[in-house]
């Protein structure tokens, strides 16, 4: 498993959280989501295999949000 950082722009509430968690535990390979509203991140346990940081990203952004991957 690996720990990657997201830094997520455009979020402002709950139902944000609600948005970004449901599209990222709808892939394959994902043990936890850790949305951080203050911060403007969201931290992803997954395994690389199956979820790529690519496909994290992008089921980001299929939610509607920018975002940018960063070290852990």
């Amino acid at each position: 498993m690996e720990e990657t950082i997201l830094h997520v722009d455009g979020m402002s509430c709950p139902s944000c959280i609600r948005h970004i968690d449901s599209a990222l535990r709808a892939l394959d390979g994902i043990a936890k989501v850790e949305v951080r509203l203050r911060e403007g991140t969201v931290v992803v346990r997954h395994d690389p295999a199956s979820a790529p940081v690519d496909a994290l990203a992008e089921a980001v952004r299929g939610a509607g949000y920018d975002v940018r991957p960063r070290a852990a």
